[in-house]
């Protein structure tokens, strides 16, 4: 019996019926896995996101961004964008006319993450669409059903700004690669990269690739014109109404490099509208003379924003102190690089290293192929993807964008090997044998059995989950307010379920609070007093399975061995999660 062929998907609506059925599928098995296994806020960042949306809900200001319970008495101003924490608060308060305040907080919770699956899937689909049609639909289906660990951005809780940055760097990536009515989508390109770049900087140079291939392509074609023309447009405009919503007026003429501030806006807006201005002023000239227009409007954009800030060129961390680096930042895991988690956690690097690689081949495979002149929208897929690569090398955080920039190109590739009469059968075998979490399973198992012959296995690292327990907070949330210190990861979470303040949280612009509680709690137990005594902390805080780190000696050291110094008084019970200690009087 003849084998049944591939469903048709070049219709839009069928293109969107498999992208809902896919989210629902997904949203299910995340459901199951994360929400009912205690997995919710998992995230510090998603913890301190809550925390600014039930101020904004208690009637706090839209620009008041200062918490003073942050590193007391200085308290720190969150430099996260203020239009992620509105739109949260909305969206609560919408859900909170058909339920009760806790239970429609936990739905939007819920809820929230999992909305943004549709557009991100479906222009996932789109792309994989344009690189190998109906049967590349079919695996790049097949590879997100099975790649779960795409999903890390969009599990239940996930509130924080990284989901919503994919989604608009994917948006602005398919917008580019639509063949027709390209200038209408390259208003929605425009939009959506003035506003992921108004949420958030991480995904800046994908965003910046594609407002290059926009010129780029104007400069190819000059009937390109009205689609590079009407994407700075609405890039320059979508950028600085985000700025003006969402930047105190106080703070409109200072420089930032870790938020949207006025360097960038200068630049990006100067960005956008010379795209405008030269589409229009250079129309008729020659190839050399459109090139030579681009890249001058190219210069100057770059050259305002370093201008106004100069530091920034070092990335988002430029002004942090250089101190936070051997205390909190080396160490940190959104930044480790592939080298730091094949040494630190051996398991998620082959994970990580054979999406990076399987990526990496697909592009440059399919590079290769479409020479000697590859199609603009390939080539910039490809080319995001191999930077989504190199990027995720040096810092783990962007590993995200590895799989949904990714996956499209293997299922690219799937379909290309599956023929030109593919099959669905075939199609299907394909993108599972195809899915980094297949191959990168079974180099796991491989690594493991040749490690058994030579060394013991390591014990596994101890999960962090409990820490982040509501009902972990429940002894210190009954006790009189009061400073804490304790480990860096905790802080959100004391924010979010006492009324206590902190002394230090995972942010970098509060250094002071950071350094502080590194110097007290890795000092030894005298001496540890005395800073403790000093900054007026009242309760010491330490997670059995997050432990406050300390060489031997020291107050944390003391702490896990079970030696409580006698200024200290144990105030939970041996077998809470977290230990809540006392200064004595």
């Amino acid at each position: 019996m003849p084998l049944s062929g591939v469903p048709d998907f070049s219709s839009p609506r069928r293109l969107a019926g498999i992208a809902l059925a896919v989210t629902l599928v997904v949203s299910i098995a995340l459901i199951f896995l994360y929400w009912r296994a205690g997995g919710r806020l998992a995230d510090g960042d998603d913890a301190m996101r809550l925390v600014l949306v039930r101020d904004l809900l208690s009637g706090r200001g839209w620009f008041d961004q200062w918490l003073g319970r942050l590193q007391p008495p200085l308290g720190s101003v969150m430099h996260w964008s203020r239009l992620l924490d509105g739109a949260i608060a909305g969206a609560i308060g919408l859900m909170q006319v058909f339920l009760p305040p806790p239970r429609a907080e936990a739905a939007i919770l819920m809820l929230w993450p999992l909305a943004w699956l549709v557009p991100a899937l479906l222009c996932a689909f789109a792309l994989s669409r344009r690189l190998g049609g109906d049967a590349a639909v079919l695996a790049c289906a097949i590879l997100f059903l099975i790649d779960l660990q795409a999903y890390e951005q969009f599990r239940p809780g996930r509130i924080d700004h990284h989901n919503v940055q994919i989604v608009m760097a994917l948006i602005a990536t398919a917008c580019f690669a639509a063949r027709a009515n390209r200038a209408r989508w390259a208003v929605l390109a425009g939009i959506a990269a003035g506003l992921g770049l108004a949420i958030g900087l991480e995904a800046v140079l994908f965003q910046a690739l594609v407002g290059c291939a926009y010129g780029i392509g104007w400069v190819l074609d000059p009937s390109d014109a009205k689609a590079a023309r009407r994407y700075g447009l609405a890039f320059a405009a979508t950028l600085g109404l985000c700025f003006m919503l969402q930047t105190p007026p106080g703070r409109w003429t200072l420089a930032f490099c870790d938020s949207l501030g006025l360097n960038l806006l200068a630049g990006g807006v100067a960005a956008g509208l010379g795209l405008f201005a030269v589409t229009i002023l250079c129309e008729r000239w020659p190839v050399s003379g459109r090139i030579a227009a681009l890249a001058l409007v190219g210069l100057a954009a770059v050259g305002i924003c370093l201008a106004l800030d100069a530091q920034c060129v070092r990335g988002p961390f430029a002004a942090a102190d250089p101190r936070l680096h051997p205390v909190w930042l080396d160490d940190n895991l959104e930044i480790r690089s592939w080298a730091h988690l094949w040494r630190t956690l051996p398991d998620t690097a082959v994970f990580t290293i054979a999406a990076g690689v399987l990526v990496a081949a697909a592009a440059l495979v399919r590079i290769a192929h479409e020479l000697p002149r590859p199609p603009a929208d390939i080539l910039l897929t490809c080319v995001m993807a191999l930077v989504a690569v190199v990027m995720a090398s040096d810092a783990f955080r962007m590993q995200d964008y590895v799989f949904w920039l990714g996956l499209p190109l293997l299922a690219g590739e799937c379909s290309a090997l599956a023929g030109s009469r593919p099959r669905l059968l075939f199609v299907v075998a394909l993108g599972f044998l195809c899915s980094p979490i297949v191959v990168g399973s079974a180099a796991d198992r491989a690594m493991h059995l040749w490690a058994m012959h030579s060394n013991p296995p390591a014990s596994p690292p101890a999960s962090q989950e409990r820490c982040t327990d509501p009902e972990a907070y429940q002894r210190l949330s009954v006790l009189p307010p009061g400073l804490v210190a304790a480990d860096i990861d905790l802080g959100p979470f004391i924010l979010l379920n006492t009324r206590d303040p902190v002394l230090a949280a995972p942010y970098h612009r509060m250094d002071w609070g950071i350094l502080s509680a590194h110097d007290a709690l890795t000092a030894r137990p005298g001496e540890a007093e005395r800073h403790l005594r000093r900054l007026k902390v009242r309760y010491v805080l330490d997670c059995r399975t997050n432990p406050v780190k300390g060489a031997a000696g020291s107050l944390a050291s003391d702490l896990r061995q079970g030696r409580t110094p006698a200024w200290l008084q144990v105030l939970s019970a041996p077998d809470q999660v977290i230990r809540v200690y006392g200064l004595r009087r």
